[in-house]
């Protein structure tokens, strides 16, 4: 049985934790708010996995050691798989997110510019410990692809799922720019540039603001699961509300037990 997937995800920089909005940062707090305030080890009780992305463009090697330290202070209380990445550009990079605790990692530039990394990332630690993230705009109708913090234009997503058809890795996160923040509901137009041949989960993230834009994106067959950095949307009871309703709207969740 196959169970689809709810996945919540924290932007760090410079030691705090930001929302995002068509991919401009509002910093909100640090590691000791985002526990002190909203108990993250019980709103976890609610998700399947983790993100923590480092947002930070060219990080020094102190905010990555501080990134990986407030890493370390999340995990105390947490039980979930997490995926760590931002700025992943060499396998050392990889290593070093594996070093410090992370189940997976995220890549998104190296898919566009030096993808035969992601291989030999691959073939150490193995296909299901990589997620792809694509990030695109929608310009005149057409589905772009964009990297370097969504500064720079890549390719058409269609182009870039050619790309990335013969690499290795275990699942596609596609991360709408347009609806980053917006809580008015994920963009599915992305789903007519899918190839009927990429047999891989594919989640989407950018726009989720309430438990109905859950339900209305889960219970799609070509999706795997919902990624949301939604920081005061989801927080709290957020996350307990989404799954609980989206559970009982028919949507096919592992059922926790707290879940009622």
């Amino acid at each position: 049985m196959v169970y689809k997937r709810i996945i919540y995800a924290l932007l760090y920089s410079k030691g705090f934790f930001h929302l995002s909005r068509n991919f401009r940062l509002q910093q909100v707090g640090n590691v000791d708010w985002l526990k002190n305030n909203f108990g993250f080890g019980e709103t976890c009780d609610y998700i399947d996995e983790l993100l923590i992305v480092l947002v930070t463009k060219n990080p020094d090697e102190k905010e990555i050691s501080n990134y990986f330290s407030d890493v370390k202070k999340l995990r105390e209380k947490i039980f979930v798989p997490i995926t760590l990445g931002g700025g992943i550009r060499a396998f050392e990079h990889a290593k070093n997110c594996f070093s410090n605790g992370a189940d997976k990692i995220l890549i998104n530039c190296l898919a566009h510019n030096n993808s035969e990394i992601i291989n030999k990332i691959s073939n150490v630690y193995g296909e299901q410990a990589i997620s792809l993230m694509v990030d695109y705009k929608n310009i005149n109708g057409c589905n772009f692809s964009f990297i370097n913090s969504a500064e720079k234009k890549s390719m058409t997503l269609k182009d870039y799922f050619k790309r990335i058809k013969n690499l290795k890795f275990g699942e596609l996160i596609i991360n709408s720019i347009q609806k980053d923040g917006s809580a008015q509901g994920l963009d599915i137009t992305c789903f007519d540039d899918f190839p009927s041949d990429l047999n891989k989960p594919i989640l989407l993230m950018g726009g989720a603001g309430k438990p109905e834009h859950f339900v209305s994106v889960l219970e799609k067959n070509k999706i795997s699961g919902i990624v949301t950095a939604n920081l005061f949307n989801f927080l709290g009871t957020g996350l307990q509300l989404a799954r609980s309703f989206s559970m009982k709207n028919g949507v096919r969740l592992i059922k926790f037990d707290k879940i009622n």
